[in-house]
């Protein structure tokens, strides 16, 4: 009489195969996860770039003073009431620079961006158009460059 069945070999075979799989998929995931996250600040801070540019174009040069009255002049909410999901402060500072940072990790936040920083730049060129770019911001807690590639 043959018996039904897998054999112990096979059953470890398919274990091995599942946990090496798993070894790659869930490190990829928690990046994904991460990246989505992030994209919330790309959406948060469209609505300031649009402001900086309008104001640069009509006064010339970019907003002074401290980080509330910039947010003031920009009519902009102040650099804690952006109503983001993982974004704890968005603040506009000198020459047009916008400095992004993420909550917590108790939050809800990817801990691998859990109280990272980064920054967006502008350039203005000879013929003042305005372009941007991302940067990491801060020492220990910037930003990894992958998470935010598509800003670049």
């Amino acid at each position: 009489m043959r018996q039904k069945g897998f054999t112990l070999i096979e059953l470890m075979i398919v274990v091995a195969i599942i946990g090496i799989l798993a070894a790659i998929a869930i490190p990829q995931y928690n990046k994904y996860i991460a990246r989505t996250q992030v994209a919330e600040a790309f959406a948060l801070i469209a609505p300031v770039k649009s402001a900086l540019v309008l104001y640069h174009q009509e006064a010339g040069d970019w907003p002074s003073g401290s980080v509330a009255a910039k947010h003031d002049l920009l009519g902009i909410p102040r650099r804690d009431d952006f109503g983001g999901d993982y974004i704890t402060r968005i603040a506009v500072g000198d020459n047009g620079r916008v400095n992004i940072t993420f909550d917590t990790e108790a939050n809800g936040v990817s801990a691998l961006i859990a109280g990272k920083r980064f920054q967006l730049r502008s350039t203005v060129n000879s013929s003042g158009v305005i372009t941007w770019a991302c940067l990491p911001t801060g020492n220990a807690n910037k930003i990894g460059t992958e998470y935010i590639k598509s800003c670049m």
